[in-house]
Formats: C-alpha cells, structure tokens, sequence
C-alpha cells in the first residue's frame, strides 16, 4: 500500500483479485525455480521461454493543462467596439490512469500487453526493481513502470533469477 499511497495520495488501492499464474508456477518460483509456461498471446524468439504470466495494472501518471481565463467586455465608445479586459493562464495537474493488461515475462524479455501503453523490454536494460506486497517498479533508464500485481514479490523473483 505504500507504494500507493505515495503515487495517488489516496487510501483506496486498485488490486488484482484473482491471479491468472498457476500455483504449480508459483510454488516453483519460491523454491528457486524457473517454470516454462505455454503461451499462445505472444511470440517467442528462438530459445526464449515464458516463465511469469499474471494479469497486471500499470500505472500512469499523465500531466494534464487547463487554463483559467478571469475577465471580461464591455462595449465600447464608438460603434463596432469593444472593450476587453482580464488575463488567463494555465493550470497544469497530475491525473494518475489505470491501464490493464497481461504483465509475460520470459528468459529474455519482459512484456505488457495492454491495449494503450504496452511495452516490451529486454533484461539487460533493467536498471532497478522496487517489489512491494502487491506491486512492483520496474525502472529502465529514465522510465519507471508501476505495475499492480497480486504478488509484487513473485515478480522480483523471476527476474533476481533471470539476471
């Protein structure tokens, strides 16, 4: 929760209620294990496997910008004219967008498939993970992806295996 708390500043938290992983996976994952799990959603390179299958909510922090406009008119002296007064400008806030999607992870990728900001990025470019009980921050150079899970840690598993 306290990953959440701090994106949205709100108590309420989105959650994952059913998992789609196999308990078979899981129970592999906890004891050290990578398990290979068939998939038919994405393509596989040649020797890539898929190891983690669960269904995700990224989270998107997205800037938005309004403008208020304060003033007003009133005619003028000669006909024809008008005379304006008042000043606007821009008010910018942040609105946080839950995305859903299906969070693949194999020997040598991790996926999002979602229908709006998807990704797919390679282990090598990892550059931090952050797991929370039910979350997770994936950072690759400059971009951090938070991902609601039903088990952030699970997810730091795999990919402590993976590299």
């Amino acid at each position: 929760m306290g990953l959440l708390n701090t994106l949205l500043g709100k108590t309420q938290v989105p959650s994952i209620s059913v998992s789609i992983l196999p308990e078979v996976a899981k129970q592999a994952i906890l004891q050290g294990k990578l398990p290979r799990l068939n998939t038919n959603n994405i393509f596989l390179k040649t020797g890539e496997y898929c190891c983690y299958i669960d269904k995700t909510i990224l989270m998107v922090n997205k800037t938005k910008k309004i403008y208020q406009h304060k003033g007003g008119s009133a005619p003028g002296i000669f006909k024809g004219t008008r005379v304006t007064w008042g000043s606007g400008h821009p008010v910018e806030y942040t609105e946080t967008q839950q995305i859903k999607g299906i969070l693949y992870i194999t020997n040598k990728r991790v996926i999002l498939q979602a229908k709006t900001d998807g990704f797919e990025k390679q282990h090598r470019y990892l550059t931090a993970i952050k797991p929370y009980q039910n979350a997770v921050e994936l950072q690759y150079g400059t971009k951090t992806y938070c991902l609601i899970v039903a088990d952030g840690n699970l997810v730091y598993h795999v990919l402590k295996m993976l590299n």
